[in-house]
């Protein structure tokens, strides 16, 4: 399998794949666990995106394949130019929301230098964007401010993201 799978893919989890999410046993990444969870029959790779950080998704697909956990089920159709307006409409607004949840967080937690972050997450243009930012700046306030202060962003913008992953 090619890093980048086609994005119109569908898996399904195997009968093993089941109970390994059902009770799991066997070890896996956290990132293998979390994707393999996440696939449903129904999700195309492309749905599953947000679900992985950046260029792990292909490798995770291709070692839970291997295991025989995972099997591909379908390829879904191109989704049609009005369905792409709405999901685009649909992950601006959420954008939008996750931004207001999280103003003044950063001013808050690092004082001055808050500012920064504060100015990255305004500037962000996509949920993946935001979400590499967030992952960033969560590192950042956990060694400057330890873990309690992390945990008060993460809770900030926790809701929003849930929201993103379960949309269709």
């Amino acid at each position: 399998m090619s890093a980048e799978p086609d994005p119109r893919l569908v898996y399904a989890r195997t009968a093993d794949g089941d109970d390994e999410s059902a009770e799991p046993r066997r070890e896996l990444a956290p990132g293998e666990r979390r994707i393999l969870n996440a696939i449903d029959g129904q999700r195309c790779v492309g749905d599953l995106v947000q679900f992985a950080r950046p260029g792990e998704l292909g490798p995770i697909l291709a070692e839970l394949e291997a295991r025989r956990l995972i099997e591909v089920v379908g390829l879904a159709d191109e989704p049609s130019e009005a369905e792409r307006r709405a999901r685009t409409s649909a992950e601006q607004a959420l954008l939008e929301r996750a931004k207001h949840g999280l103003r003044g967080v950063f001013g808050a937690e690092l004082g001055a230098a808050g500012q920064v972050w504060e100015a990255r997450v305004a500037d962000c243009v996509s949920m993946e964007v935001l979400r590499r930012v967030l992952r960033e700046a969560v590192d950042v306030v956990y060694f400057r401010s330890g873990e309690a202060a992390a945990r008060r962003i993460v809770a900030a913008v926790r809701p929003v993201f849930e929201q993103a992953r379960d949309r269709p």
